[in-house]
């Protein structure tokens, strides 16, 4: 799977709450590389939930807001895989992998539909061929992420 990065802008965090209505107190870019990590200023939030919550803002904006219409993915899910502490000229990054899985906009709207229109309804429905046709036309790759800053925020549990 191919797509786009996101061009740099220059407020990440005004973009994300115009767009998402979601406050992030973030700068830098959009963490495809070091050199363009996101910058953690604070949290308000688990370190978990903010990587699902980012990683999940990123892969809407490359999978669907920027494309046209025909291009365009729904069901877009991130999945944590694993992540690596490295210093790089004196500073400290987090690089983090998510597993990223989404399904053509409008083929996704007809297996919903079709989920709607027969489970609990038909007994006939064969959930596994459901689910193994979700399967078929879902994508899945793996994303990179960079932040800078995170370390502030690590917890012994």
């Amino acid at each position: 799977m191919q797509y786009n990065q996101l061009t740099p802008v220059e407020d990440i965090s005004g973009l994300i709450l115009e767009v998402f209505d979601v406050k992030l107190d973030i700068s830098g870019g959009w963490g495809y590389d070091h050199k363009s990590a996101v910058v953690v200023n604070s949290l308000d939030m688990p370190i978990d939930q903010f990587l699902n919550l980012f990683a999940s803002l990123r892969a809407n904006i490359e999978l669907n807001l920027t494309l046209e219409e025909d291009e365009r993915y729904g069901g877009i899910n991130v999945h944590f895989l694993d992540g690596e502490q490295f210093s790089i000229e004196n500073k400290t990054y987090d690089h983090i992998k998510f597993e990223i899985t989404a399904m053509k906009e409008k083929e996704y709207a007809k297996v919903i539909q079709e989920y709607k229109d027969n489970y609990g309804k038909n007994k006939n429905f064969d959930m596994e061929a459901h689910f193994q046709k979700r399967k078929e036309l879902s994508i899945n790759f793996v994303a990179d992420f960079w932040f800078e800053g995170l370390q502030e925020y690590y917890h012994d549990e």
